[in-house]
């Protein structure tokens, strides 16, 4: 037990220099971000149109199996990540779960002040135990936001039940 007792002083002590230390810093003085609501024509002419690049980018990917179209919908950290066995297995898990693509719609557009969301009807068609053919339809939105003057950009995308 003696020993013991010596060592978490020393434990302590290496792990106080080890390790660093927080710094005090002045804090940043806080900034209040002009919100604007995005107009009907920002909606229209920029943010609609990155929604249905997006969009169409993303069906491509799977409906032509195109690795290069799917890397343009996924962040910079996840295309550094894909590889083609990866792409691959995203298919097969798609095609599993959804089925093969069949068609998409614009079925609304929410006006969330800053940002647009962007909502498809997907349907995808896949076969039943007996082979039997049947389609299911999934909600897939695509969030834009203004990031300059006349640019857009992707904030969020993603299936939704």
């Amino acid at each position: 037990m003696k020993r013991f007792g010596r060592m978490v002083p020393v434990a302590a002590l290496a792990t106080g220099i080890l390790l660093p230390g927080c710094a005090t810093t002045e804090p940043e003085p806080a900034t209040t971000l002009q919100l604007e609501r995005m107009t009907e024509s920002e909606r229209e002419a920029g943010a609609k149109k990155v929604a249905e690049t997006y969009m169409t980018n993303f069906t491509t990917a799977f409906r032509e199996k195109d690795i290069e179209k799917f890397k343009q919908v996924i962040s910079e950290e996840r295309r550094q990540k894909l590889t083609p066995e990866v792409f691959e297995q995203i298919l097969v898990a798609s095609k599993s779960e959804q089925g093969e693509f069949v068609d998409m719609k614009l079925v609304a557009v929410l006006d969330q002040v800053i940002y647009q969301t962007f909502l498809w009807k997907m349907t995808y068609e896949k076969q039943d135990s007996d082979g039997n053919p049947f389609r299911r339809d999934y909600l897939y939105f695509v969030s834009v936001g203004k990031t300059g003057e006349s640019e857009y950009a992707v904030g969020a995308a993603g299936f939704r039940l």
